[in-house]
């Protein structure tokens, strides 16, 4: 059971503005949420870099080949992996275990193309996927700062996140990940753990208290702090032992400066109750 030893950071905020950080637009992000990154910024975020990477292969070679699961071909998972950057994401180890890639076992390449296809950047035509017309014309240098817009909407408030890790807590904490992402805002630019992050920036949901102890924290590093890190809006380091292997020691996060250029929020503070002294 997770205790929760400090008000979060969202208790800050006006009744207004939690419900407007709930209240979705038809694109699907609150309208009191403003995303705006420069192209040069944007084409250093490992999701749009490998989502152009996707466009133009496809425009390539006349769309990119899917098996009968609607997944890529090898042949294009290999090409995509060899060229992308990933942040913690060891290509080697990947390698050592995989004689063959598949789109299941590169996670980077399936979580791109399901983002890509739900945002409409990509269409199915028999066994390709092709390009659209919008997937063309943001898949254009120029239009990096659109395409990371359209990512950060996509893959945050169209698309479940609990895909990639199973946890049976279907819509937390993505069913509020406007409020998430405020209180991440204002957090401090310091390394913190995941445990604290989580406590401090979600609303608790009394069903995770019947669930094994790391339930949470792992939804919440899998939906919210591993994905900002594919738009370069977090870092991630570990910490301990360097001779120990990697799942077993402590991974922290910190805001990245892009967080504070690119994002927005239109929100009010609470104001203080009685008389200030």
């Amino acid at each position: 059971m997770t205790t929760l030893t400090h008000p979060p950071v969202w208790s800050l905020l006006t009744h207004a503005s939690l419900h407007a950080l709930l209240e979705l637009s038809a694109g699907g992000m609150p309208e009191v949420i403003t995303v705006d990154a420069t192209a040069d910024a944007a084409m250093a975020a490992p999701l749009v870099g490998t989502t152009r990477q996707m466009i133009q292969r496809a425009q390539a070679h006349s769309g990119l080949t899917l098996t009968a699961t609607g997944a890529l071909s090898r042949a294009d998972v290999r090409a995509l992996f060899d060229a992308m950057t990933w942040p913690s994401y060891d290509k080697a180890q990947v390698l050592l275990m995989n004689k063959v890639l598949n789109e299941i076992d590169v996670m980077p390449v399936e979580a791109t193309r399901l983002v890509a296809q739900t945002a409409k950047l990509f269409r199915k035509r028999q066994k390709l996927l092709l390009a659209t017309k919008a997937g063309a014309a943001l898949g254009r240098e120029e239009q990096a700062g659109e395409l990371f817009r359209c990512l950060f909407e996509t893959m945050f408030w169209r698309v479940n996140l609990g895909y990639f890790d199973r946890v049976p807590m279907e819509a937390w904490p993505q069913n509020h990940i406007g409020i998430v992402l405020w209180c991440l805002s204002i957090t401090s630019p310091g390394w913190v753990a995941r445990e604290d992050l989580m406590r401090s920036c979600t609303v608790w949901d009394p069903a995770l208290d019947h669930g094994p102890a790391d339930y949470a924290g792992f939804a919440f590093e899998s939906r919210v702090l591993r994905p900002l890190t594919w738009l370069g809006l977090f870092e991630t380091r570990l910490v301990g032992d360097e001779s120990s292997p990697s799942w077993r020691r402590e991974r922290q996060y910190r805001k990245a400066p892009l967080f504070d250029r690119a994002i927005r929020f239109r929100v009010e503070l609470d104001k203080p109750v009685g008389l200030a002294h």
